[in-house]
């Protein structure tokens, strides 16, 4: 997973990716999982957006969908947004189902998202 910076105030967390060349990565740590990563993120101090892309994400486990649960209201707690996009068909299915798709805000790719959060803001 990357944790990068992408403007002042939006974070964007990609699920299985490298960090990208041009923006600043957030994190030193090895990966340890998809769980792993969000309890370390929901350890963090959020002062910003945050754009949850799961485009490379095939399915999410109880603890992952709680962990998401907890980073969006400690997101929303600072007076921030929390949005996911990317979802497959299979990954919107999967939330409608445990009823928590429409507890998120999504959209359906990260330009979008990025465009919603910060219009004029990338670096």
């Amino acid at each position: 997973m990357s944790v990068e910076q992408y403007s002042e105030d939006v974070i964007v967390v990609a699920v299985a990716e490298g960090p990208s060349a041009f923006k600043v990565w957030l994190r030193d740590e090895a990966a340890d999982g998809f769980a792993g990563d969000l309890q370390w993120l929901c350890e963090q101090y959020m002062d910003s957006h945050v754009v949850m892309d799961l485009a490379k994400l095939e399915s999410l486990g109880a603890a992952s969908c709680r962990l998401l649960l907890d980073l969006q209201g400690l997101v929303e707690e600072s007076d921030f947004r929390f949005v996911l996009c990317g979802l497959s068909p299979h990954l919107k299915r999967q939330l409608e189902c445990i009823r928590l798709f429409d507890k998120f805000d999504t959209f359906d790719t990260r330009a979008a998202a990025l465009l919603e959060l910060a219009p004029q803001d990338g670096y």
